[in-house]
């Protein structure tokens, strides 16, 4: 299972989980949770330009399915989920196998910076968790991943 946002860091950690996924001969899930926005305005703000619950979500089910259809892959499947993110995603990782989740590097800093959403899910996933950096290969050997899997 993967999480992805539309962001760069998310695109990386579906290509990366993609070919995991193929390298494993497992399905793969691109979970993408979306929050209306519409509970965000007061009560008396005016309703012109507000977008309806039905119009957030076919817009979150849309850019889910075009990330995946983008990858080209026909063992990735988009799911598209309302609810705030470390729970859905905690929630849909429950029966996973893997999590991945993409994490942006901050230039500024020596250690990458883990978001919010990223540390709930380290800290809270039953399944093991990879954190992907855009940049970070997503191609590797048998021999690579044989070699990774008995340290």
């Amino acid at each position: 299972m993967v999480g992805i946002s539309g962001s760069a860091a998310s695109s990386a950690a579906l290509r990366w989980a993609a070919a995991e996924g193929r390298l494993r001969g497992a399905d793969v899930e691109a979970v993408y949770a979306w929050e209306w926005s519409g509970g965000l305005h007061a009560p008396y703000a005016p309703l012109a330009g507000r977008s309806s619950r039905e119009d957030e979500r076919r817009a979150a089910a849309e850019m889910a399915m075009r990330a995946v259809d983008e990858l080209g892959e026909d063992h990735v499947e988009s799911v598209v989920v309302e609810g705030p993110p470390a729970r859905v995603l905690l929630e849909a990782a429950a029966g996973a196998d893997l999590l991945v989740l993409g994490s942006d590097e901050a230039d500024a800093e020596p250690y990458p910076v883990i978001n919010p959403i990223v540390a709930a899910c380290l800290l809270r996933a039953n399944c093991p968790v990879v954190v992907v950096l855009p940049g970070m290969p997503h191609h590797r050997s048998m021999g690579e991943m044989l070699a990774g899997s008995i340290s």
